[in-house]
């Protein structure tokens, strides 16, 4: 609807101003300024403004001064505004923004981390995406989301998880416990997932909620011991009021900057100080995997490195050593040795 619509041409003076603002977040950038007489156009053609090229010049200049100061007033900005606004000369002449408060190569990072996170549903996606998109002019939009839907990345269908998540951090300030259903995919439904323990209620107290692999997780205690569950799997959250959380002892004892790397790296299991031997092109990826700090590293020979790390030895864990084939051996503790002999042998068994 144009904006003289709303109450005539005299109406739509009072916004040109922030109008032609739009026009040039919209319209310009380094590589794509706009001069006057464009923007006259554009104010025609989108807003059913009519200006001229002096006025509008003007707004210009008044929105350069906001945004940058000048000698006459001097404006104590500090990082408020993060705006610059040039009039190119060179070329095709008119005025451009060449400064926002986010770059370019910022917009893309977000971009990726929406498109590639498994926690955020297909229609949040779409709506990040296009406020994102708002961030940038028109043809820099073009870029950012120009791969982001080459590839169909799995994506949570629980549209009810930031709400899940609001409800786990109120429970935490409040130091409430939680309940909840947990589901699971079954063949016959492989859709929509169904509650497990025939839709008992799970009861845990909550303590931290953790962001890795692209998936929200519950840290919390049972009642036993520290659990973790996925809170995209998670249905029916509720808080407690009257049950007050436990096991803030246990919690205590745990490392979370090592936690991640031992449960959800390695899926669980007992936790023992293992020793493999790696080929040295391999640091990068242990030391992506175990940390740099906590582990020992040690020299073996010139090709070869040791790791001694605490894991949560598994299947999992094991299954990710198979994958470096000849450049990974774990060479003790001898029961962790004689497991995975036995790991290997039920493999093979299943292919004689």
């Amino acid at each position: 609807m144009a904006i003289q619509d709303l109450g005539g041409r005299r109406e739509g003076q009072k916004f040109k101003s922030l109008l032609v603002w739009q026009i040039l977040l919209r319209h310009t950038d380094e590589n794509h300024p706009l001069s006057a007489e464009k923007i006259v156009e554009l104010l025609e053609d989108e807003y059913g403004v009519t200006s001229g090229e002096h006025s509008v010049c003007r707004d210009i200049k008044e929105l350069q001064r906001l945004y940058e100061g000048d000698e006459e007033e001097c404006f104590d900005q500090g990082e408020r505004f993060k705006y610059k606004i040039v009039y190119d000369g060179s070329g095709k002449r008119g005025y451009k923004v060449v400064k926002r408060p986010c770059t370019l190569s910022d917009l893309q990072l977000l971009v990726e981390c929406v498109c590639t996170s498994r926690f955020i549903t297909k229609e949040q996606e779409g709506r990040l995406l296009d406020a994102l998109t708002e961030q940038c002019s028109e043809y820099q939009a073009d870029e950012l989301v120009r791969d982001s839907y080459l590839i169909d990345r799995g994506k949570s269908r629980n549209n009810r998880l930031p709400d899940y998540v609001q409800v786990i951090n109120r429970a935490i300030r409040n130091d409430h416990k939680i309940k909840f259903k947990y589901t699971k995919h079954t063949l016959s439904n492989r859709t929509e997932q169904t509650p497990r323990r025939r839709g008992k209620d799970y009861v845990l107290s909550p303590f931290k909620i953790l962001v890795t692999e692209g998936n929200y997780y519950l840290i919390a205690y049972n009642g036993k011991k520290i659990v973790h569950y996925r809170i995209d799997r998670m249905r029916d959250v509720e808080e407690i009021p009257d049950a007050p959380r436990e096991g803030i002892k246990e919690f205590e004892k745990i490392d979370l900057r090592t936690y991640t790397q031992k449960v959800f790296s390695m899926f669980g299991g007992e936790e023992k100080r293992v020793q493999i031997r790696f080929t040295n092109d391999l640091l990068d990826t242990v030391i992506e995997r175990f940390g740099a700090s906590e582990p020992t590293y040690t020299k073996y020979d010139d090709t070869h490195f040791t790791v001694s790390a605490a894991v949560e030895v598994s299947n999992m864990f094991y299954s990710w050593v198979c994958s470096f084939r000849k450049k990974a051996t774990i060479v003790g503790p001898p029961e962790v040795v004689e497991e995975f002999q036995q790991f290997l042998s039920d493999i093979q068994g299943r292919y004689e």
